[in-house]
């Protein structure tokens, strides 16, 4: 369709969600791949499969020279306090967006936990077995209330646009879902951090400086409760968890698996930092 225009196609209700979730982002000033009317009026286009046509927008990802460079505390502020806007639009139209319902503790101690403990001894990923029982424990002390609504799901910096170095719109809701809130803004983090996986190199600690950053620019706009701040950690290591265990059982994905192995032992090293930076008065 050029560079101006995109033309979806595929499940209806699939379609027709991202179109309602777009409007709502319009609603809150976010630049959103609003649909062009049909003929009749319509907002998409019906044959034997179902056709969106939207205009691109404006904008891209930031890069990661800019995501790690001098700004980067100034630009994890940004994304989290984007993160913060999409949810209340998210929230205001959740009610009439038809979503999965998922139970983000279950998925993770049912099915991923196991995963890796198995992957643990097999491939010395280097965790103390204490780790286990206290994601078992403290995780789920914390679950049941934590914020939940229709989120992201998916958003990490190649999802997240900028223009003139603000956030300008959110693209890709594919795989949006009624989870915990926490869960977008831990993801964004995340996406960050599998940009340096080379070990506990310069990249890596100033992905904490970029951390704070997401948490303090989500606070300020949205407000994180004190459970949620308290579950920072416990849901970045279920959000590597269940990529470890996703990953390990795709053979073309094998090298992804251990990226995430490598974050994952990072992350719990750096545990008692993670924690303090939702305990001072950065947040």
């Amino acid at each position: 369709m050029g560079g101006d225009y995109i033309l979806k196609s595929g499940d209806r209700e699939k379609l027709l969600r991202s179109v309602r979730i777009s409007q709502a982002l319009h609603a809150q000033g976010f630049d959103s791949s609003l649909p062009l009317l049909t003929r009749t009026g319509k907002e998409y286009f019906q044959d034997r499969e179902t056709f969106v046509l939207t205009r691109r927008l404006r904008g891209n990802p930031l890069s990661k020279a800019d995501r790690f460079g001098p700004s980067r505390v100034i630009f994890g502020e940004q994304y989290g306090r984007s993160i913060a806007r999409l949810h209340k639009a998210l929230k205001a139209i959740q009610e009439d967006i038809p979503s999965a319902e998922v139970d983000l503790y279950k998925r993770v101690t049912e099915w991923a936990l196991p995963s890796v403990k198995r992957q643990n001894t097999e491939r010395n990923i280097g965790l103390d077995e204490t780790f286990f029982s206290d994601v078992m424990r403290g995780f789920g002390e914390l679950h049941d209330k934590l914020p939940r609504q229709l989120i992201h799901r998916d958003p990490n910096p190649s999802n997240i646009l900028f223009h003139n170095d603000t956030v300008t719109g959110f693209i890709d809701f594919d795989l949006s879902e009624t989870n915990i809130r926490l869960w977008d803004v831990c993801y964004c983090a995340t996406g960050i951090l599998s940009e340096s996986t080379d070990g506990e190199d310069e990249g890596h600690e100033k992905w904490l400086e970029i951390l704070g950053g997401i948490l303090r620019g989500y606070d300020l706009e949205g407000r994180l409760t004190p459970e949620e701040k308290h579950a920072v950690f416990y849901v970045i290591c279920s959000i590597l968890i269940i990529c470890i265990a996703y990953f390990e059982g795709r053979e073309m994905h094998k090298d992804l698996a251990e990226a995430n192995r490598r974050m994952l032992g990072f992350v719990v090293r750096k545990k008692e930092q993670i924690d303090s930076l939702v305990s001072s008065r950065m947040i």
